[in-house]
Formats: C-alpha cells, structure tokens, sequence
C-alpha cells in the first residue's frame, strides 16, 4: 500500500469515528460526553492532518491552528489559560471565537452544500429546530449550549457554568467561512445563603479579569477552546465526507 492509499483510508476512518461519535454526544451524561469529544477532537486531529488535495474542502489556516492547540493541553489550568489568551481567539465584542475560510475544490452547488449544512445540524443538535436562528439559500446559523463547561461541587457551595455557543456558515462560489464561539457563560451558584445566576462575556472574567469563581472560569475558558475547535474540525471533515461533487457556475466575491 503506498503512502497516498494509507492517507485516505486513515482520512476516511477518521471522517466516519467524528460522525458516530457526533450522533451519540448528546445522548450520553455528562463524564461521558467529555470522553467522547476527546475522541472526537483526536479524529479531528487525525483527518486534518491527513489532508490532500484530494478533499474538496481545505483549510491551511485552521490545520496550522490545530498544531497550535496542541501545544496548550498540557499544565495547570492556570498556564493552560495563558497559553490559550496568546492564541488570541478573543473578538472585538469579548467572546471566544474561532473563525475559518474552508476553500473549495471547485465551484460550489450552494443548494447541495446548504442541505449537507442542514443535514450536519440535525445531527449535531439535539433539537435542530430549536438551536436553529437563521437558513438562507447562503447562510446558516444555530445556537446551542456547551454543558458544564465548569463546575466546582462542593459540600456548601456548588458552582456550575455553561458555555452558550453560536455556529455561522456562510457561502460563496468557491469557499465557506465557518464561525464558532461562544458570547457567554451562564452560571449557577448555590450555597447555604442561597441561590444565584448571571450571565457575562468570557471578556470579563477570568483570565481576563480578576473575577471570583476564577477555578470554574478556568475550566470553562478552557473547555469552551476545546468545544468549539473541535466543532469547526467535525464540520470540516463531515463536509468532506458528505458534499457531493454538483459544480454550479457563479461569479467569484474576494471580500474574504
């Protein structure tokens, strides 16, 4: 077997380990979810670094990002933060988010690519019509929540955060721009005094500033990275995967 025909069978493996384990994410609890989008993460990992020009999608930028992530997995969460602040997935409007080109093969059957975009929602969201905020014959958007990002439990205090995550995909004639972050984080506080929630930009809490909870912020800031890196990668490689090969001609935009 050469080299070329190992790639693509290891690319294929990988594309069809991200589907499976994307369908039954939300199904399992908690403890479980974590496990499998490790796994997840770790196929997406794998297909992207297998990438030819054989896909009909690709995207150098967020390949080189992957090799980047990496790099901050390791350490205290304390580091773990601060490796992940210089990667500067922070926007203008305070919200954590990763954004990729995905550049076409050829010329994009916009129909086609936006009931593959649907048929990957369905798939990713527990209630697609619900998480669903916009579909256009150009554009998608959707809303779900990344779960328990944080949680600190304790015999008086228990303190329990939630990432609210958006996904934009927009399309031209030969490319898609894909969007994910997450705008804020919902916490839920009790204790012996009582209850509480609020809701606040990851901008304006640890580790950009000196907020309290900072141990749950920091498994928040660090999971939101993971959820939402590894959500750009499932789109990818299911895109790859599941976009049949339809070219319709249309006059290229070079806005982005």
């Amino acid at each position: 077997m050469n080299c070329a025909s190992f790639q693509k069978r290891i690319r294929i493996f990988a594309a069809k380990s991200v589907i499976r384990l994307t369908r039954v994410i939300n199904k399992k609890p908690n403890i479980m979810k974590q496990i499998l989008l490790l796994l997840a993460f770790f196929f997406v990992s794998v297909a992207c670094n297998a990438q030819t020009e054989n896909d009909f999608f690709t995207s150098p930028e967020f390949k080189a990002d992957i090799l980047e992530y990496n790099k901050t997995t390791k350490g205290s969460n304390k580091k773990r933060c601060q490796m992940l602040m210089k990667l500067n997935h922070m926007n203008d409007d305070g919200e954590i988010q990763y954004q990729y080109v995905f550049y076409a093969k050829d010329t994009l059957d916009k129909a086609r690519l936006m009931e593959t975009v649907r048929r990957w929602a369905k798939t990713n969201y527990k209630n697609y019509e619900k998480s669903t905020i916009s579909e256009t014959d150009s554009t998608a958007e959707y809303t779900g929540y990344f779960m328990n990002v944080g949680q600190v439990m304790g015999a008086f205090k228990a303190v329990i955060i939630h990432g609210i995550s958006y996904v934009t995909i927009e399309a031209k004639a030969d490319r898609i721009r894909v969007t994910a972050k997450v705008r804020h984080y919902t916490l839920a506080q009790g204790s012996v005094a009582g209850a509480k929630s609020a809701l606040t930009l990851p901008r304006d809490v640890y580790p950009y500033t000196d907020s309290a909870n900072q141990s749950t912020y920091a498994q928040a800031y660090i999971n939101c990275h993971f959820n939402l890196i590894t959500t750009v990668g499932a789109i990818l490689v299911y895109l790859n995967k599941n976009y049949p090969d339809f070219p319709a001609k249309e006059k290229k935009n070079d806005d982005w």
